[in-house]
């Protein structure tokens, strides 16, 4: 089965404007921080994405990028260009923070 999982590190670096950027945990955690233009769907909410145009590129994350890759995955059976984001938002924090030491 193709990978289709991109390092959140690596993302933030490379982030395009037009690109969706979905957070799925829970407002609470959302609500505390996430990547720059993410918007918040929690796993509760699932059926909000496919309000999502099928024209841009859809990354998706979670806390630790378990429970993204599989929404990435149905996400692309439903025909979008979508990418896990893997490593999770617990990744990206660890890099923010060794970026401030």
């Amino acid at each position: 089965m193709e990978s289709f999982d991109i390092d959140i590190c690596k993302y933030a670096s490379m982030q395009d404007e037009k690109d969706i950027v979905v957070d799925l945990r829970n407002p609470d955690l959302f609500s505390f921080g996430s990547l720059p233009q993410a918007i918040n769907i929690p796993l509760d909410r699932l059926g909000e994405l496919m309000d999502l145009p099928y024209d841009r590129k859809v990354y998706v994350f979670c806390q630790a990028g378990e429970k993204s890759e599989g929404v990435a995955e149905l996400l692309r059976q439903m025909g979008y260009e979508a990418w896990n984001l893997s490593g999770g938002y617990r990744e990206y924090l660890k890099m923010i923070l060794q970026e401030t030491i």
